[in-house]
């Protein structure tokens, strides 16, 4: 009795089971469907199918929408409904299909019903199981003449790892991601390639492989491009707001290659003003980039002419300046210019004491003693009839030449009357005191005549600078002369070759000019003089520069 029980009410559940499906699909039957049919899918036995609906817009839009998902098995005759139950082995969850460990008996057609409102979309799809790998199995790969990279066939909307696989031996060194990188790809590298993708689900790790074949097909040889025009890295010079026009000519020997124009690695719009024609002639292109107004911009950009065939991608740039204006050139010119005349008229004061200052650093620490005991040897016109001549002569010599070159300037002179002693052999005497004496001082006045026995001095050391040109000559000008006529021919000659030094009333600071053209022409003062010199005021020698 209490059996007859439990098995009336079992069949009052299956029975009220039955309706409620019936009541579900009963209610969306009444929906005209239309029909689409999807691809055929191959899978291998064992593994895991997840299967999303065949159109983007039914799986991607899911919200306010309903599903229904059927199969018709090849065992059975009959549509069989199938249910959202995670823990079936085969069940749906909105727009994905999941059929777990898959088994030959899957083999069937699925459907999807896609429910919108009152509009109904059904997607039919063949899912067939394969006990082993079949060649059937492979997607399709299009032969290729450089492959880089092989992407995987599944798992393509899901998260996954991804173990790859050449001819069903592991690929050492791989990414295990869901594209597989291939470097230097030749013949060697065509095989079968597997792709082995691991999902989980529902806490368990789930297995889907996919498998494609590379083939590499043998390269066909052609040249590259070939620019004629422009050349790469030019500069085109313009001006900002005129209408400018950039040629590129470009030699092709394929047929499937083009020309295009690009400002800072982007493409070029007419909407923004530059317009692009291309003129095809006999193999060449040339392509024309018509800036309608050149900008600020345009100035700092960088224009590329890029052209590419099937294997590479290459470009000439151009780079756009505006041109110079003249009048920073011509100011640049002017003031260079005056900075060279400035420089040489200060090169040209201040050569003298430059000259001076170097002399006393360099010259004087390598002189070699040459046994002379005189750095100058005064000739003047001792007996002046004219007295106030005579006078400006003894001041010149007593006073100006002998305060500055002796006392401030350390130089040692020779002057009759006063280094010679009384009762010595005039002559012998001027003989000797000049070849002893480094540079003969003529002091000119404008009394000075021809030579008479009491310039005997002036005629042996016109001999010794003229004929033996073993001595220098400085000739001093007191006052103005009118022609130098009336002087000694080798006197005069001496004046041909180098201008009188000029002596004015009241040039006595040694720092004057006078006194720096006269210390120019002079030797450098013996060591001894210049010992003792040091004990007293050195003006001469602290000449500014």
């Amino acid at each position: 009795m209490m059996m007859m029980m439990m098995r009336m009410r079992m069949m009052r559940m299956i029975l009220l089971l039955t309706e409620s499906v019936l009541v579900s699909y009963q209610s969306n039957s009444t929906v005209q469907c239309e029909k689409f049919r999807g691809k055929t899918v191959r899978v291998r036995a064992g593994e895991s199918l997840y299967f999303p609906c065949p159109n983007t817009d039914c799986y991607e839009y899911t919200e306010d929408r309903s599903y229904d998902w059927l199969r018709n098995l090849s065992r059975m005759k009959q549509l069989e409904r199938i249910g959202t139950e995670e823990s079936e082995r085969v069940h749906y969850h909105k727009s994905v299909l999941y059929i777990l460990r898959l088994t030959l008996d899957d083999t069937g057609r699925y459907i999807t019903r896609w429910y919108e409102e009152d509009n109904c979309d059904e997607y039919e799809t063949d899912i067939v199981v394969y006990e082993e790998f079949n060649t059937d199995l492979l997607y399709y790969t299009v032969p290729e003449e450089k492959a880089t990279t092989i992407s995987c066939p599944v798992c393509e909307k899901q998260t996954g790892r991804f173990i790859w696989y050449k001819n069903f031996s592991l690929i050492p060194n791989q990414e295990f991601k869901n594209v597989l990188r291939i470097r230097n790809s030749s013949k060697e590298s065509e095989g079968i390639y597997t792709c082995v993708c691991t999902w989980e689900h529902n806490g368990l790790k789930h297995n889907t492989s996919g498998h494609r074949r590379l083939i590499i097909k043998d390269q066909s040889r052609t040249n590259p491009p070939v620019f004629q025009i422009p050349v790469n890295n030019s500069i085109v010079t313009t001006d900002v707001g005129t209408e400018l026009i950039l040629v590129c000519s470009v030699v092709f020997v394929c047929d499937e290659c083009c020309v295009r124009w690009e400002r800072n690695k982007t493409t070029l719009n007419e909407e923004d003003g530059y317009k692009q024609e291309n003129r095809i002639k006999d193999g060449n292109v040339q392509s024309f980039l018509n800036i309608t107004k050149v900008s600020e911009l345009d100035l700092l950009s960088e224009f590329r002419c890029k052209t590419e065939d099937s294997y590479r991608v290459i470009f000439v740039s151009i780079t756009l300046r505006s041109r110079a204006s003249m009048l920073p050139v011509i100011l640049a010119c002017i003031c260079t210019f005056l900075l060279v005349l400035v420089l040489s008229g200060i090169v040209k004061w201040f050569s003298l004491d430059l000259v001076l200052f170097l002399r006393e650093i360099f010259i004087k620490f390598s002189r070699k003693e040459d046994r002379k005991l005189y750095d100058a040897y005064v000739i003047y016109q001792r007996n002046n009839s004219d007295e106030t001549t005579s006078k400006t002569v003894s001041d010149f010599v007593n006073g100006s030449l002998l305060t500055v070159l002796e006392s401030y300037c350390g130089f040692k002179l020779f002057i009759h009357g006063r280094d010679d002693l009384p009762g010595e052999d005039c002559m012998n005497l001027i003989e000797t005191k000049i070849q002893l004496s480094r540079r003969l001082i003529i002091i000119l006045t404008p009394g000075t005549s021809s030579i008479s026995p009491t310039a005997y001095d002036l005629q042996v050391g016109l001999h010794q600078a003229l004929v033996q040109g073993e001595t220098g000559v400085i000739v001093i000008q007191l006052g103005q002369m009118q022609d130098y006529t009336h002087l000694p021919l080798g006197l005069q000659h001496l004046l041909c070759k180098n201008n009188p030094l000029l002596w004015r009333d009241g040039q006595t600071s040694p720092t004057s000019r006078f006194w720096k053209r006269v210390r120019y022409r002079m030797p450098v003062a013996s060591s001894h003089q210049r010992r003792s010199s040091k004990k007293r005021p050195l003006e001469c020698q602290s000449l500014p520069v």
